[in-house]
């Protein structure tokens, strides 16, 4: 009878010890659809895509310049008058496919109006 409530005790003691420690699959699930992390960049437009759907931008790294290309949605606001050779700000997030969705673009002398 002692034995059968030690035996008892101790498998309860296991279960409560294993179910505090495991976690909910939901939990993680959650933390991986955080929403993406909005960068910015400033830099030169070199180009302005036909329909206005896509731009690029030269971002100066150091002594470097690199070209950056931005899609433009319904959700996009736009600014001044942005055009090849104007000196804009981009406030961008990366979608699920990998492009950087321009959130906000702003003209530079557009700031300062």
């Amino acid at each position: 009878m002692i034995l059968k409530i030690l035996l008892f005790a101790s498998l309860a003691g296991f279960l409560l010890v294993v179910s505090t420690r495991a976690q909910p699959p939901y939990q993680n699930s959650q933390s991986d659809q955080q929403a993406p992390k909005v960068h910015s960049v400033t830099g030169k437009v070199t180009q302005v895509e036909t329909g206005g759907k896509a731009f690029s931008l030269d971002v100066s790294q150091g002594s470097d310049k690199r070209p950056m290309r931005f899609v433009v949605d319904k959700g996009t606001t736009v600014q001044g008058h942005v055009a090849a050779g104007t000196t804009a700000s981009v406030d961008y997030q990366p979608d699920a496919s990998g492009q950087l969705v321009a959130l906000t673009v702003t003209e530079q002398s557009a700031q300062s109006q």
